[in-house]
């Protein structure tokens, strides 16, 4: 898309890109920069005020396969933390019906899969191409966290 990244976007990136795991394949991969788009929902819709982040990257340029990352954003700016509870990699077809199947079955059972399944098909190719220094250095005062178990 045009314009900068949004921060939302950014912010949960550079969770990803700073982490002592390697989310997004930067080590192997060396890329310059990681196609991303993301949806946040609305904080007064979920639970206690913990709104979910879903941050999406595509690893092939028509947008049939990549990885989402949903975070759970506890607290206001600027004292945010950003909880990434899962990571489900996704295949989408090419042949024009854009069906969207999860390869890795996300834990929280059907409706878990039925929300990150929407939240692939809103972003569709509303990305950002961020380059991976942006990432890597983006300033930011949330604390980024990751929940037991996320693969």
């Amino acid at each position: 898309m045009a314009g900068p990244a949004p921060e939302p976007l950014l912010d949960a990136g550079h969770c990803l890109a700073s982490a002592d795991r390697d989310w997004l394949d930067l080590a192997t991969a060396k890329p310059y920069q990681v196609e991303l788009g993301y949806v946040a929902s609305d904080a007064d819709k979920s639970d206690a005020g913990e709104s979910p982040v879903y941050l999406i990257e595509y690893t092939t340029p028509t947008h049939t396969a990549g990885f989402a990352f949903t975070f759970r954003v506890h607290g206001k700016a600027p004292h945010r933390t950003l909880l990434l509870e899962s990571r489900n990699r996704f295949r989408q077809t090419d042949d024009g019906s854009q069906q969207v199947s999860l390869v890795d079955s996300p834990l929280g059972g059907i409706g878990t899969q039925d929300e990150v399944v929407a939240a692939i098909k809103q972003i569709g190719f509303h990305t950002w191409s961020v380059p991976v220094t942006d990432l890597r250095n983006h300033a930011t005062s949330v604390h980024c966290e990751t929940a037991e178990g996320v693969m």
